[in-house]
């Protein structure tokens, strides 16, 4: 902490939090007193504790975005405990995402992940043995439920029909993990109420949504650049150049409405080179003003907020798509319109 003395506003690896325009900031942190900076990271630890517990109810998912980690453990921690009391025979996933927490919990409660053939029947999916995989090859079939596992319960129709076009005498039973609440009786296991709007990772990127929304480039198409990579130019462009992507972020079936980055203009043509590399298709690619780069390294937060914000405020997309948490903050405020951040899995509208 006596060495807390940063040259420029950033993220700050001691209080884990952006250190930008809105006390206490960079310039506060240089002028507080020991004590001062021991209490702000107390209070700011307490804050990361109540974040990493989820801020949200957990029956109301609202202003998520669900990434498939979070999926993951909301699998363990609310649909888990309930399938586990029940006398399973196997589960079958709906395709395609229901495939996600249905494998997950198939190997949690080590049972047979089924599959359902063209003609209706069900059968334990085959690998080295008939119920699939090395861990299943002792494994002796019991009666029991087949459990029908989807990721998402909204309208109810795409379980209705998955469960139907199965010709079976076996017990089915139907279950969701994130089901919205007036459907929950419908079902017979459920893990989370959730009501719109919120979004998942796992498809967000390869829907509709793409053709309305704008989405920023670095930490959301591919790792934030290093700072020590910014400041040598050379390395820069050799960095933007050959960065690999973030494969599950990359929109293959939808085109983008735009791309706005606080990326300086003279590296346009890299850029487009990179992303006809991974063919990701675009309506527009804004780029921060190169004779402008002064202004924006004062306070490159506040900035590039500002440059997405006018952009996307006379756009006709829908929502914006920010790495940056505390941008994401301000583009919300400045433009009144949605703002997705998936590294905070939040929604902002």
């Amino acid at each position: 902490m006596e060495k807390c003395q940063c040259d420029s506003p950033g993220f700050c690896d001691y209080f884990q939090k952006e250190m930008a325009e809105s006390p206490p900031n960079w310039q506060w942190c240089q002028n507080a007193t020991k004590e001062e900076r021991e209490k702000h990271w107390e209070d700011n630890q307490k804050k990361l504790a109540r974040a990493r517990a989820g801020p949200w109810n957990p029956e109301d998912i609202n202003d998520r975005f669900i990434t498939t980690a979070s999926m993951i453990e909301d699998c363990k921690k609310y649909l888990l405990p309930k399938l586990a009391k029940l006398n399973i025979k196997g589960v079958i996933g709906v395709p395609r995402s229901g495939l996600l927490p249905a494998s997950i919990c198939a190997l949690w409660l080590n049972v047979p992940i089924y599959a359902a053939g063209e003609q209706g029947q069900i059968y334990p999916l085959s690998n080295s043995s008939e119920f699939g995989g090395l861990r299943m090859k002792h494994f002796k079939e019991k009666s029991g439920h087949i459990v029908v596992i989807d990721d998402t319960i909204s309208t109810g129709r795409s379980m209705d029909s998955f469960v139907s076009s199965i010709h079976s005498t076996e017990s089915i039973l139907k279950c969701g993990l994130y089901v919205r609440p007036e459907k929950i009786e419908d079902i017979d296991v459920h893990g989370m109420a959730a009501q719109h709007p919120y979004l998942l990772e796992w498809c967000f990127f390869n829907t509709s949504w793409m053709n309305t929304s704008l989405l920023d480039f670095d930490g959301i198409f591919s790792p934030d650049v290093p700072i020590d990579v910014c400041e040598d130019e050379d390395k820069y462009i050799e960095y933007i150049t050959n960065v690999e992507p973030f494969y599950h972020r990359l929109p293959e079936m939808f085109q983008c409405r735009g791309i706005v980055t606080a990326r300086l203009n003279k590296y346009r043509e890299v850029t487009k080179e990179w992303l006809a590399k991974y063919g990701v298709e675009y309506d527009e690619l804004h780029m921060y003003p190169t004779e402008k780069e002064a202004i924006r390294d004062l306070n490159h937060i506040a900035e590039s907020a500002a440059f997405k914000s006018e952009i996307y405020s006379r756009s006709p997309a829908k929502i914006f798509v920010e790495s940056n948490q505390s941008e994401a903050i301000l583009i919300n405020r400045k433009t009144k319109k949605a703002v997705v951040c998936p590294d905070a899995e939040r929604l902002y509208k």
